[in-house]
């Protein structure tokens, strides 16, 4: 994807954060413009066109949770793609913005790579355009099929419960070396790998999976009880394409597994 034919519009109050992320967004080839509170944000909007939002959710005069409302109540404004930053791991919150529109979300102090595997992840759903409801709907292209990776047999059994009732087709294997022989032998969409397992951990799984051609495409979401940004950056840069904290909430992790099957789709079909 060509990031100079992408708009970005950064909404943050902090001065110091919104400079910092524009720099590094050009650095990337977007062209970015920046506002410093909701409502500039908004009249912005209205006026020029932008691709993606990275919207700030404490902000003055009216905040993150507001534009999102009035985003959704506005039939161009709704198509526009935003990924929240906040400065708090509140998972109340997150899921609030969620319901209210947001596609993704990052916690503050974010690594960059996860910042931008986001954005390039919404840019290729912003083109491509499927159903705005973002219902699943395989019909056609196939049930995707999601391994799942984890050693610990409670934690193992819940996600293949969550999963499942989202309507996917469902594996499970504990440990990583069962996880390579099951990614070689048939055809997997995405694994949700745990990092810390006895004998191969799932950053082994990760580089195998990363480094085999015939791999490449597999999506791969970390989950790991970790929630330091030495780790996640290591698994971002290792090429994992998301990652989520435990204890997840049901709600995130359906978001993040829809998004990543939506780029497997259209990596494959392109």
């Amino acid at each position: 994807m060509e990031n100079t034919h992408n708009s970005l519009l950064v909404a943050d109050d902090n001065e110091m954060n919104r400079e910092m992320l524009c720099r590094r967004l050009e650095k990337q080839g977007y062209t970015v413009a920046s506002v410093c509170d909701g409502q500039e944000a908004l009249e912005l909007m209205a006026v020029e066109n932008f691709d993606l939002l990275l919207l700030d959710i404490m902000m003055p005069i009216l905040d993150g949770y507001s534009v999102l409302e009035r985003m959704n109540n506005d039939p161009r404004l709704k198509l526009i793609p935003v990924i929240v930053l906040t400065a708090e791991n509140d998972t109340s919150n997150i899921i609030r913005c969620i319901e209210l529109g947001a596609n993704d979300y990052l916690v503050k102090p974010f690594d960059m790579v996860a910042l931008r595997n986001r954005i390039v992840r919404c840019l290729l759903h912003k083109r491509v355009r499927e159903d705005v409801a973002g219902e699943l709907n395989w019909e056609g292209e196939g049930v995707p099929d999601i391994l799942i990776v984890e050693d610990d047999e409670m934690s193992r059994e819940l996600l293949e419960k969550r999963v499942a009732r989202s309507g996917y087709h469902v594996s499970v294997v504990s440990d990583g070396e069962a996880a390579i022989k099951a990614v070689n032998e048939r055809h997997v969409d995405l694994v949700l790998l745990d990092i810390m397992m006895p004998g191969m951990s799932g950053f082994d799984v990760l580089e195998a999976i990363k480094q085999n051609n015939g791999l490449s495409n597999v999506q791969v979401i970390m989950i790991s009880a970790l929630d330091d940004n030495e780790s996640i950056e290591k698994c971002m840069q290792m090429g994992a394409e998301d990652y989520i904290t435990k204890p997840f909430n049901a709600l995130i992790l359906k978001s993040r597994i829809l998004s990543c099957i939506r780029s497997k789709r259209i990596q494959d079909v392109g």
